[in-house]
C-alpha cells in the first residue's frame, strides 16, 4: 500500500506543471471568450469536477418542473460520445435516432422528457440561434454549462457529489477538479447529490464548507424513487424473474459506485459489477460475452447505458436485461429550487 501510494503521489507531482498549464488556460479562455445573450433564460447545470456528480438526473429534474409550468425548454449540450460534429436536433423522445449519432446522455435526456428538445453539437450557441425558428422555446438549459463563457446565463446551478466533492484538490490532469473550489461563488445554486453515500458529520462538513465558497446554503439530495424499467424505458421490469437467480450490473457512467449502491438500495443483491468508463463506446459482441459469462443470468444497468445496449441487443439480452432508474430526492432545499428556478424563468 505505502508503494502504491509513493506512485500515487509521484505521479500527481509529475502532473502537477500540466495543471498549471490547463488551469492557466482556462482561465485565459474565460477571460477572453466573449459571452454572447440569448433572447430566453438560460439555466446552466454543471460542477467543478471532471464527471460522476449526478448531473444528468439534476437536469432531467429540472426538465420536468419547467414543463409542469406550461413552459417549453431545449437543453443545449455538446453530445459527448457523437461520431459526427453536425448539430443535431433530438425531438419527441428521438426514439429513431442511432445513440452514436445522438449521444447516449443527449439520448437520455431527450427520452426522458420528449416534451423538451435536446440540440446536441459543441457550438451550442450557434446551435440555439440555428434551430430557434423550428422550436422556437421559452427557455434554455445549458448541459455541463459552468465553464462555458461563450453563453450568458441566468442561473447556474453547479453539481457536488457528497462521495467526492473535491478529490484531490488538485486541477485536471493531477486532480479531478476543473476550477478549484471558490469558483462556487459563481453560482446561483449548489447541489449536494449522494449526500446518502457519506456520515451526517461528513455532510455537516461539506455544508459549511460549500458555504464558505458560495456564501450560499447548498440543496441537498440523493438518489430515490427507484424503479426498474424494461430495456427501452417505457415499461416495468418484473423484478421477480431474480428471484433466485444471479444477477449482474453494467455501468458506462461518471460515478459507478452510486449506481452499485442504488441497487443496493432498492432492495436487490447483485454478484459482480462490470464498471466501464463513462462514456464508453461498446457493441452487442462485449454485451453478449458479458452474458457469457454470467452464464445468461439478469443484468441490472444505467438509463444511459440502456441507450445504447437497446439499439443493439437482441431480444434474449432484452428480455434479461433491467433498467434502473432514479431521481433525486430532497432532503433539504426543494422550496429554495423551485423558488431560485421560478426567479430565473419571470422574462420569459
Amino acid at each position: 500500500m505505502l508503494i502504491v501510494a509513493g506512485r500515487i503521489n509521484l505521479s500527481r507531482k509529475l502532473l502537477y506543471p500540466l495543471s498549471l498549464v490547463y488551469d492557466f488556460l482556462s482561465k485565459a479562455d474565460r477571460r477572453f471568450t466573449k459571452t454572447k445573450t440569448l433572447d430566453k433564460p438560460v439555466i446552466s447545470v454543471g460542477n467543478l469536477t471532471w464527471g460522476g456528480t449526478g448531473k444528468t438526473p439534476v437536469v432531467i429534474e429540472l426538465l420536468d418542473f419547467i414543463t409542469r409550468q406550461d413552459l417549453k425548454s431545449v437543453v443545449l449540450t455538446r453530445g459527448y460520445g457523437r461520431k459526427s460534429k453536425e448539430a443535431m436536433l433530438l425531438k419527441s423522445g428521438a426514439f429513431d435516432v442511432n445513440p452514436s449519432d445522438g449521444g447516449d446522455e443527449s439520448l437520455l435526456i431527450a427520452r426522458s422528457v420528449p416534451s423538451a428538445g435536446v440540440i446536441a453539437g459543441p457550438d451550442r450557441y450557434g446551435n440555439a440561434l440555428k434551430f430557434y425558428g423550428s422550436i422556437k422555446p421559452d427557455i434554455f438549459v445549458l448541459d455541463d454549462g459552468f465553464q462555458h463563457w461563450k453563453i450568458k446565463r441566468d442561473l447556474d446551478i453547479v453539481c457536488v457529489n457528497a462521495a467526492n466533492p473535491f478529490g484531490n484538490g488538485m486541477i485536471i490532469p493531477a486532480g479531478i477538479l476543473r476550477e478549484k473550489p471558490d469558483a462556487l461563488r459563481r453560482a446561483g445554486m449548489v447541489i449536494i447529490t449522494n449526500s446518502d453515500m457519506v456520515s451526517q458529520q461528513e455532510l455537516e462538513k461539506l455544508k459549511d464548507k460549500i458555504f464558505n465558497y458560495s456564501g450560499k446554503e447548498p440543496v441537498i439530495t440523493c438518489y430515490g424513487n427507484y424503479e426498474y424499467k424494461n430495456i427501452n424505458l417505457n415499461e416495468d421490469f418484473d423484478v421477480n424473474k431474480f428471484t433466485g437467480k444471479d444477477v449482474y450490473s453494467l455501468s458506462g457512467i461518471g460515478f459507478g459506485k452510486g449506481f452499485i449502491n442504488s441497487i443496493e438500495k432498492s432492495g436487490v443483491k447483485i454478484k459482480k459489477s462490470f464498471v466501464l468508463r463513462d462514456h464508453k463506446t461498446y457493441d452487442e459482441k462485449m454485451i453478449l460475452d458479458i452474458f457469457d459469462k454470467t452464464g445468461g443470468s439478469y443484468l441490472i444497468t444505467t438509463a444511459k447505458d440502456a441507450v445504447k445496449i437497446g439499439h443493439f441487443a437482441n431480444d434474449e439480452i432484452k428480455e434479461k436485461t433491467a433498467v434502473l432508474t432514479v431521481k433525486p430526492v430532497f432532503k433539504t432545499g426543494k422550496e429554495l429550487w423551485e423558488k431560485t428556478i421560478l426567479k430565473s424563468l419571470r422574462h420569459s
